[in-house]
């Protein structure tokens, strides 16, 4: 290093910890509890408007544009499962591989012909199948557009 490159370097390092490790013996010591904050601070910006006189109550607002709310709680819930079996009279007995079952829900598309305990599969006619489909070459498919 070049001598004015050392100097500048003691200059620049040294200089602050001189500054911050000098001090007066006769300082009084840091104060201890609270200490109130605008007297280190510079008073606050005049926005033109009064300053606050009691920040700590708010009073309830007044405003009632809104009525109170009404009953709140939900319908009861309603049966959205499929309607119970008909007489098994009309239906036609189950396939060899029909599924087992206890109510339509488990056939899908068939009903569940409650007198074998299995889904009417292959379907005969519409009576085979759960409201909504069709019975098409032995399968209940759902009704196309417009189909009453």
């Amino acid at each position: 290093m070049r001598p004015s490159a050392a100097f500048l370097t003691l200059v620049i390092v040294a200089t602050p910890i001189a500054a911050f490790s000098c001090g007066s013996k006769n300082d009084p010591p840091p104060a201890t509890g609270t200490a109130t904050a605008t007297a280190t601070y510079p008073p606050p910006p005049n926005t033109g408007y009064p300053p606050p006189t009691n920040t700590a109550y708010y009073p309830p607002p007044t405003n009632t544009a809104y009525p109170p709310p009404t009953n709140t709680a939900y319908p009861p819930p309603t049966n959205t499962a499929y309607p119970p079996p008909t007489a098994t009279a009309t239906m036609s007995p189950p396939g060899p591989l029909a599924l087992p079952c206890q109510n339509d829900a488990a056939c899908f598309t068939h009903r569940c012909n409650m007198q074998y305990q299995k889904c009417a599969a292959p379907c005969q006619g519409p009576q085979d199948c759960n409201p909504g489909n069709n019975c098409m070459m032995g399968v209940c498919a759902p009704k196309a557009p417009g189909q009453p």
